[in-house]
């Protein structure tokens, strides 16, 4: 079990490292199977999502010692989420988690990938003036 761990780890923090490669190796895949061009792209944008989490943490982490930006993140991620189901309840009287959770899943791969070149930035200016 331990091995398998190991291996999932191994090859989550592989495809983290470069997250918006594996965007386009997933959506080009995704294209071949699929062949439209809408559901590849919710596909490429859903896991790049998932590598893009790690990513920043662990950039955050690095690079301002802290990871208070990633829980920021998070917490603008909350906060909307709220919001769209307070409005999804004032339009229909009710609320719709599926469709909450999609949309801020989408969202957190905007603000994730924005974090995610501002610290690729930021480490790549520090590595300059350090060398």
């Amino acid at each position: 079990m331990a091995a398998i761990k190991t291996w999932v780890l191994q090859v989550y923090a592989a495809l983290a490292v470069v997250p918006f490669l594996t965007f386009i190796v997933i959506w080009f895949a995704a294209y071949l199977f699929f062949g439209d061009k809408k559901r590849p792209t919710r596909l490429a944008v859903d896991v790049t999502t998932f590598l893009l989490l790690g990513s920043v943490y662990k950039m955050s982490a690095g690079i301002l010692s802290s990871t208070l930006v990633f829980w920021l993140a998070i917490l603008v991620l909350l906060l909307a989420a709220g919001w769209i189901g307070s409005e999804q309840n004032k339009k229909r009287g009710k609320i719709s988690v599926t469709k909450i959770f999609r949309v801020v899943w989408r969202f957190a791969f905007l603000v994730f990938s924005g974090l995610y070149l501002l610290f690729f930035l930021l480490g790549v200016i520090r590595y300059i003036t350090m060398a």
